[in-house]
C-alpha cells in the first residue's frame, strides 16, 4: 500500500516537530503547515491528502475556517480537529479528538485515513 499523507496544521512548531516525529514511524507521510495563512496556500491542494489535522493552538474562529476550508476545497478528505480540554466539538469535522492524548489521536487518524480510503472506493465513477 502506498504511504499515505496526513496534512497536519498547527501554530506551535514544537507541536508540528512532536506530531511529525511520532506519525512518520508509523509509515505516514506528513505535511506540516506552521499558522492559519500558509495553511491556505493553494499548492497544498495539488498533493494527495489522506486525511488532514487541525491542530488545536489555532483560535476558535481559525480552526472553524479552516474547517470550512478544507470541506469545500478537499471533499471526501476526513478531518479531523484537535480539541483543548475546555473545547467543544466542532460541526463540519469527521472527527473531534483531544489534542492531549497522543494514543487517541493516532488511532483517530488512522480511522479517518480508512474512511478516506472507503469513501474514494465506494464512490461511483464520474
Amino acid at each position: 500500500m502506498p504511504t499515505e499523507t496526513v496534512l497536519q496544521i498547527e501554530h506551535s512548531p514544537g507541536m508540528l516537530s512532536e506530531r511529525r516525529a511520532i506519525l512518520e514511524p508509523l509509515g505516514y507521510n506528513v505535511i506540516s503547515v506552521l499558522g492559519f495563512t500558509d495553511a491556505l496556500d493553494g499548492s497544498l491542494l495539488r498533493q494527495p491528502i489522506g486525511v488532514v489535522v487541525i491542530g488545536h493552538g489555532a483560535s476558535w474562529v481559525d480552526r472553524q475556517d479552516l474547517i470550512a476550508h478544507f470541506r469545500e476545497a478537499l471533499p471526501g478528505v476526513p478531518i479531523v480537529a484537535l480539541l483543548r480540554r475546555s473545547d467543544l466539538g466542532f460541526d463540519g469535522v469527521d472527527y473531534n479528538c483531544p489534542g492531549d492524548n497522543p494514543s487517541l489521536w493516532i488511532r483517530t487518524v488512522a480511522q479517518a485515513l480508512a474512511k478516506g480510503r472507503e469513501r474514494r472506493f465506494s464512490s461511483p465513477p464520474e
